[in-house]
């Protein structure tokens, strides 16, 4: 059995899908957010429930690098910085 990831990590990248979930959302109750944005943002979150369900030494960077990638592109949510706040305090900052 594949360890899960630890529960700091869990419950801030778990926190980072929430977020995303419902400000996917709400996007769609108007028209101001492009289909690229909405599709870039779920290309970089759906491996993360499978990603924390098979952690490894290194998941973590992997895990940073699609959060990193969709902040490249746009200006929110600022996934890393969700990310990281949410693993420093223990809650949503």
């Amino acid at each position: 059995m594949t360890p899960l990831a630890p529960e700091p990590i869990l419950r801030a990248a778990l926190y980072v899908v929430h977020v995303a979930a419902y400000t996917t959302r709400n996007w769609t109750l108007g028209e101001e957010a492009p289909r690229k944005q909405i599709n870039d943002l779920w290309e970089a979150l759906h491996e993360v429930p499978s990603l924390v369900t098979r952690w490894r030494p290194d998941a973590e960077t992997e895990l940073l690098m699609y959060f990193d990638e969709y902040d490249r592109k746009w200006p929110t949510p600022r996934l890393r910085q969700m990310y990281e706040r949410h693993l420093e305090r223990g809650h949503p900052a």
